[in-house]
This record gives structure tokens, sequence and C-alpha cells, in this order.
């Protein structure tokens, strides 16, 4: 320890050190650890696991229940109703997979995302959006500006698309609740919720020429089938109660038919996020 203590606010003598020791020192020190992985929505995914599971329990039971009373009338009728079930399965199945399969023919929008000429240039396989891309290439020739062209694009070309979406999403949630309310089992209105959402995802990617990556195909499909397990149970749940209570069906229908509707603009709107080249649309437009 040095005998004479310093006084405070004494300025201290910098360290003298050659520039090639402090270097090689530095060279020396352990690598930084990597910055925590933020949190995923694990949660969140296994509630909806946990709801796409208990609707399909729902399923199960529901047409184990309906095979069997056939049965138990007549094999004529039992073999005939597990012969429809069957073919219904199957047709659902090739229906879902017809419209995965569209999906996956178009673009991916993660190769052309915030880009407006790649988007173009992926968007103008579609004989609809020749004729409004080839406007906005005329009228950006000679723009440099990104933001500019990126603000013509939004106005000339996505802008149209937008409001297509839009109606999209309004009559699949308008054929979502008039079939909550006319089909006559949760059965129905949980595979009616599954056709209605994938068929929803297509239907918006084929507007906009793009469709969600792979990923976001995932999130979306296990989005709807976590949605359609959780109407299917609500609605067999309101069943049950109605009849346990005496009270009328069709009140406890209206209630699973407006948050059915309402689930399905949700998802719409998800796979409009998805599958638009520029994102949401919050960028000012061009006048």
């Amino acid at each position: 320890m040095s005998g004479a203590a310093e006084a405070p606010g004494a300025r201290r003598r910098p360290l003298e050190a050659p520039p090639e020791r402090v270097a090689d020192d530095l060279a020396a020190l352990p690598p930084e650890p990597p910055p925590p992985a933020p949190k995923t929505g694990a949660g969140l995914g296994w509630l909806i696991g946990l709801a796409a599971a208990a609707g399909v329990g729902l399923l199960a039971l529901d047409l184990w229940a309906f095979v069997e009373a056939r049965f138990a009338a007549s094999p004529v009728q039992g073999w005939a109703a597990l012969v429809l079930v069957l073919a219904l399965a199957a047709a659902l199945g090739l229906l879902a997979w017809r419209e995965w399969r569209g999906i996956r023919r178009l673009a991916a929008v993660e190769a052309v995302r915030g880009d407006p000429d790649r988007a173009a240039a992926a968007m103008e396989k579609d004989p609809r959006l020749v004729r409004p891309i080839a406007v906005w290439r005329g009228l950006v020739r000679g723009v440099n500006d990104p933001d500019r062209r990126a603000a013509l694009f939004e106005r000339h070309v996505l802008a149209p698309l937008d409001a297509e979406a839009e109606r999209a999403i309004r009559r699949a949630s308008m054929r979502m609740a008039g079939g909550v309310l006319i089909l006559p089992s949760a059965l129905l209105d949980t595979l009616w919720f599954a056709v209605q959402g994938l068929g929803l995802i297509r239907r918006i990617a084929a507007i906009y020429g793009l469709a969600p990556g792979a990923a976001a195909t995932w999130r979306l499909a296990r989005r709807v089938l976590g949605e359609a397990g959780a109407i299917g149970a609500a609605d067999a749940v309101a069943a049950a109660a109605a009849r346990a209570v005496g009270a009328i069906p069709g009140l406890a229908d209206a209630g699973i038919a407006g948050v059915a509707a309402q689930r399905i603009a949700r998802i719409g709107v998800l796979a409009k996020e998805a599958c638009r080249p520029l994102g949401a649309a919050t960028r000012k437009e061009e006048r």
C-alpha cells in the first residue's frame, strides 16, 4: 500500500502500456455470452394444442356415439353410418390438402418482404395484377427514393388488394356465423370452422399473389385448428347446459356464432399481415 494517500478528487495517472499489449490483452478476453433469446409463445402454443386436442376428442366421441347408435338400431344403419363418417373424413382431409397445396404454390412472401421491386416481380405473374404493377412501374421510373417507391406501391398496387382482402374476411365471418346457426351439432361446427379458416388463408394468399412462409403457414394452420377445437368444445358445452336447464339451444348458438365469426375475422387479419409484402398498412401514402 502506498505511504501517501491520494487526495480526494486528485487526477489519476493513465496506465502506460503499449498499444500492442492492450490489443493482445483484449484478444485474450473470453467472448461475450450471447444475449438471452426472447421468450416465445410456448405457453400459447400449448394452450392452442390443448384446445385442438380437446376438440378432436369431442369430435371422436360424437362420431363414436353416432355410429354406435346406428349399429344399435340395425347393422345396416351402422355400416352405412360408418361408411358415411369415413367418407366425410376423407373428403375433409382432401379439402384441407387442396387448400394447403394451393397456398404453397404461390410465391413465399419472405423472399420479397419490404422490397416493392421484388414484390412486383413475384406478383405480376398473376394476370389480375399485371396492369396495376405496370402503372406503378411507369410512376416510379426515375424515382430513387425507396420510401416514395414503397408509398406508390402501397397506393396503386396494395390498396385495392387490401380492400378485396377485407371483403373476403367479412364474407368468411358471415358464412361462419350462419353455419353455426344452421348446423345441428358441435362436430359440424368444428369442421365448418376448420374449412372456413383454411379457405380464408388460401383466399387471402391468392389475393396478394404471395403465400406466407412455411413457419407462418404452420402458425396460421395451428391457430385455425386450435380455434376450431375451442369453438366445438364451447358449442358442445353450451348445448349440454341448455338441455340440462331447459333453455332454448338457439340462444346459446347465437353467442357461439358471434364468437366464431370474430375468431375467423382475427385469423383473416393475421393471414393478411403474413401475406402482405410490405407488412401492415402503416406507410404514409404518396399523394
